[in-house]
């Protein structure tokens, strides 16, 4: 297939995915502090059955979309990075082993790129005083939660700064909103991926 040809598929392989990103982030589980959805489903899955780079141009969609669509930018634009970051992860895995297991790794990889990156996001804008009134509202809640639920790590909030901005945010996204995610995740995309798989395999084999 020549470059246009190949432009296009990209295009309408990125629109089309990214859609649907953007779409399945309403089927969320409301919690205090992140949504648990299945929007990284379309993600991941573009990543491992499409060219390079639909699965990272989809995670950045969906990271804008997101972010117009609740107003939560300092959550989801961070977290759409992350997605494509961890689309770039399972998109190289597919090409050394298959891609259900690299569905799977890159899922859990989002503790390190989307929990990371809201963490790193908002601990640079607590640190450097550039956080809104809603980031520090956030903050200050999380904190005191931590601090009540896991009295051990209390010296966090006692000791401000960027890592403990950061090590406080990330807990809190992880455990349990990017948890349940990526369980929810890994199911719906596996199925989908194993599927998807199938049907490549049966139609390669119907061409010959």
């Amino acid at each position: 297939m020549n470059s246009k040809g190949m432009s296009s598929r990209i295009i309408a392989y990125s629109g089309i995915f990214g859609a649907l990103a953007i779409v399945m982030t309403r089927l969320v589980v409301p919690l205090h502090f992140g949504n648990p959805n299945l929007g990284s489903t379309p993600v991941i899955v573009a990543a491992v059955v499409c060219p390079w780079p639909v699965g990272f141009i989809v995670g950045i969609i969906k990271g804008i979309g997101v972010s117009l669509w609740t107003g939560v930018w300092y959550i989801e634009l961070p977290a759409g990075v992350g997605d494509a970051l961890m689309a770039a992860f399972a998109y190289k895995l597919s090409k050394k082993i298959k891609a259900e297991y690299a569905v799977v790794a890159g899922q859990f990889s989002r503790y390190i790129f989307t929990s990371g990156m809201i963490a790193l996001f908002i601990a640079l804008m607590l640190a450097s005083g550039g956080a809104t009134p809603d980031i520090t509202a956030v903050f200050t809640s999380l904190s005191q939660r931590l601090s009540e639920s896991m009295p051990a790590l209390a010296f966090l909030s006692e000791n401000p700064g960027f890592f403990a901005f950061f090590a406080i945010i990330w807990i809190a996204i992880s455990f349990p909103a990017v948890t349940l995610s990526i369980i929810a995740n890994v199911i719906v995309a596996f199925v989908v991926v194993k599927v998807l798989g199938r049907r490549l395999s049966l139609q390669e084999y119907n061409s010959r």
